[in-house]
């Protein structure tokens, strides 16, 4: 009986969790996996004996910023006479920190010590010398969750703290620091675990523990993960419990883990894509809907199906991806390059879609599926392209170019006003088969909207546009459409309304100083007009962009309108032009009429309806 009980406490005494139990304990790369160039000017540091008094360890979750503080808090301490071979885990100070039991490295969690009074209490037990080990680390956790005063207070500690003292600052959110702290401690910036390096690791620890599993599973876990090696780990001791059982161990297949882990298969992936390469909304719908009653999680599969396109746009572009098959090779050939990025773009909103509303979550992928058909299928505003045949194959021979609204052709130029007015030239009424690459011509006028998204007749500033101007505004285009899904992210982190305006939100064109934005609803147009939306949305395209620009949001009729004419290389200058006629005032804008954009508009007016913009 006393074996007995003697045995379970042992058990019990060794960590369980497997990124506990293989966190690093040197320097190696093996060991310290993904963040190599950290590893070396540690390492160095350390050899030289040039140690810093204060660190800031930022970057992703499981990353490793706290097992590195405490790598690096062992080897400072570490006896061994060579420095260079330190932390030789052999010595009294290495062993007590690995066991856990140095009293002299404390770990602070800034979370829940945030206050002005925890830090008053720091800066009194900082003055008392280390009681086992040569240096005490401070390691302070979230260190972004202390509040103003807090840091205020811990100002002049922390740049000229006692000789025996030394901190270290780890952090996922470096820029709410102050930048009187970061700028007195040294800076990491700890990057994503990349994929192959994460597979080699998972694979060591499955031989060290015995488990058996497929190539396939492993790389499941490690695309889960999103670049966090603690996440990984977590998912491989969770599959391994899934896989064991009364009858002992089993091999852990990539179907168990999608059965784990709530993950649709690869079938309903290649199928909802095979629905959009043949346009068919409703097939991508059946397949969503089989999902759902299957109980598979929709918000998991909105992720998967965004990160599957986001690989065939590797894959067409010319990228690699080792972990791709056949398959996702063959239907990367059949989208061109601007399709790939309309479709990555629209399934990337989905994490913005919707939220607080209280809908299904089975709604935004619907929409956004059905929206991505009627972009593919040429929908006025959105991408236009070439039937295809009956196998998916497009015919190479014809461009994609942007389906526009069809306009009759202007009339000729007249002479009309003051002579000092400059000359405005007749636009061209369609985007020529240079749409495909990407360099939409830029125009000689610019017609602002007014505050409801309306394009007013008078015309407000003009400018001659030369060749190097349209490739300039046309890059910002590009820009700005490449990092949409990223300025959407940075909305959301200052205002979830404005956010969930700009999900049916689009840039359009880029002219001169001005960003002009498209959306078919006018709840989203009037509100993002908006003062407290407009400068919002400024600000984080003029901080992408590299200088300040003026935001518009108009409707898809309006467009043509704004859309400036094609300069050619010395463009001849006219005396004046005639405006072309905006729509009549009593003509409505385009209503959302369909069951979709019903759902869409409830969705945004809910949320202005739960919380008040302040």
């Amino acid at each position: 009986m006393t074996e007995t009980l003697e045995s379970g406490r042992n058990q019990r005494a060794e960590p369980t969790s497997l990124y506990r139990k293989y966190r690093p304990r040197t320097f190696d790369p093996s060991e310290l996996v993904g963040q190599e160039h950290i590893a070396r000017t540690l390492r160095n540091a350390i050899g030289l004996g040039r140690i810093a008094h204060a660190y800031l360890f930022c970057g992703p979750r499981g990353t490793g910023k706290t097992s590195t503080a405490r790598l690096l808090a062992k080897a400072v301490n570490c006896l061994h006479p060579d420095p260079w071979a330190r932390p030789c885990n052999g010595c009294v100070a290495c062993e007590a920190i690995n066991a856990g039991a140095a009293v002299d490295i404390i770990e602070i969690d800034a979370a829940s010590n945030r206050g002005v009074d925890d830090v008053r209490d720091l800066r009194e037990k900082v003055k008392y010398a280390p009681s086992q080990l040569r240096v005490k680390f401070y390691i302070i956790d979230e260190a972004h969750q202390l509040t103003r005063d807090a840091f205020n207070a811990f100002l002049k500690t922390l740049e000229e703290p006692p000789p025996h003292v030394a901190f270290v600052l780890a952090t996922t959110e470096p820029d709410k620091l102050p930048d009187t702290v970061a700028s007195r401690c040294q800076r990491f910036d700890f990057h994503r675990i990349p994929l192959e390096s994460m597979l080699a690791r998972l694979r060591w620890v499955c031989q060290q523990e015995g488990i058996e599993i497929d190539d396939d599973a492993l790389a499941l876990i490690a695309r889960q993960a999103t670049g966090s090696l603690r996440d990984a780990l977590g998912l491989l001791e969770r599959m391994a419990l899934f896989a064991e059982g009364a009858e002992g161990r089993a091999w852990i297949t990539a179907e168990a883990v999608r059965q784990a882990l709530g993950l649709s298969r690869d079938e309903r992936l290649t199928g909802l894509v095979d629905a959009l390469i043949r346009r068919d909304a409703g097939a991508g719908l059946r397949i969503i809907a089989e999902a759902a009653e299957d109980g598979e999680d929709l918000q998991q599969l909105g992720r998967q199906i965004t990160g599957y396109l986001r690989t065939l746009l590797h894959l067409r572009a010319g990228g690699r991806d080792h972990l791709a098959d056949r398959a996702a090779r063959e239907q990367a050939e059949r989208f061109s390059l601007a399709e790939l990025a309309t479709l990555v773009r629209i399934y990337s909103g989905l994490e913005l879609a919707l939220p607080r509303s209280g809908l299904d979550p089975q709604l935004p992928l619907e929409l956004a599926t059905v929206e991505a058909v009627l972009r593919l299928s040429g929908e006025p505003g959105t991408l236009s392209t070439p039937a295809r045949d009956a196998s998916g194959a497009r015919s190479p021979e014809q461009p994609v170019t942007l389906s526009r609204t069809p306009r009759a052709p202007e009339p000729a130029p007249v002479t009309a006003g003051p002579a000092n007015i400059p000359a405005l030239s007749p636009r061209e009424p369609e985007l020529d088969s240079r749409a495909h690459a990407d360099t939409p011509p830029m125009s000689a006028v610019v017609a602002p909207s007014t505050g409801n998204g309306a394009v007013p007749r008078e015309v407000a500033t003009t400018r001659a546009s030369t060749g190097s101007d349209s490739i300039n505004e046309a890059a910002l285009l590009e820009k700005l459409i490449a990092s949409w899904a990223q300025l959407r992210r940075e909305v959301k982190a200052s205002r979830s309304q404005t956010a969930a305006l700009l999900t049916s939100v689009d840039p359009a064109l880029v002219v001169g100083d001005e960003v002009f934005l498209v959306s078919p609803y006018e709840f989203h147009r009037s509100k993002l007009n908006e003062d407290v939306h407009r400068r919002l949305v400024e600000s984080v395209i003029s901080r992408h962009l590299g200088r300040a620009y003026r935001v518009h949001c108009v409707a898809p009729e309006e467009v043509p309108a704004i859309a400036p004419a094609q300069a050619g290389p010395n463009p001849e200058p006219a005396s004046t032009a005639s405006m072309p006629e905006p729509a009549p005032e009593s003509q409505p804008t385009r209503a959302a009429s369909s069951p979709e954009d019903e759902a869409r508009l409830r969705a945004a007016k809910s949320i202005f309806d739960a919380e008040e913009i302040t």
